[in-house]
């Protein structure tokens, strides 16, 4: 596993996905993805700390935009010590089942969001990973931490 370690937070992704990060003043998105394949995890830091079922709700917006058919699951669950509320998005994408997972909590510098999303071909799988990645996120971590 490689290891990500920038704003303050860290987490574990697989040595064969690839990392970007880009933002602005308003959001930092962090995206590690498999080099070959339409599977990616995802995590937003909002800056200005939106509340949490705000952001839900553009998400679940965006979805239903998009896609002609969004079946929705929404629950609560524990992501980096925190509570969060998250949701499981189903829909049909050029033909292929798809899968998103949104995970969303605060914390005091920011509103985070996680976005994933897999193929049903490749679902088993991420989904595997997506929850490795999601359970070594730590977002207490003193001071600015650079990417090592």
């Amino acid at each position: 596993m490689q290891k990500y370690r920038n704003h303050g937070l860290a987490f574990e992704y697989p040595e064969d996905w690839d990392l970007a990060e880009e933002g602005d003043e308003d959001c930092t998105t962090i995206t590690v993805a498999e080099a070959e394949g339409p599977t990616f995890w995802s995590l937003h830091l909002m800056w200005r700390r939106p509340p949490v079922e705000e952001v839900l709700e553009m998400v679940e917006a965006t979805f239903q935009e998009e896609y002609d058919d969004v079946d929705i699951e929404a629950t609560t669950l524990t992501v980096a010590r925190r509570e969060a509320a998250a949701r499981q998005l189903d829909f049909v994408c050029l033909e292929l089942v798809n899968t998103a997972f949104v995970r969303a909590f605060r914390t005091g510098r920011f509103t985070a969001m996680i976005l994933c999303q897999a193929t049903d071909q490749e679902l088993a799988t991420a989904q595997q990973v997506f929850r490795e990645i999601t359970d070594s996120l730590d977002v207490d971590l003193d001071g600015e931490i650079l990417i090592s």
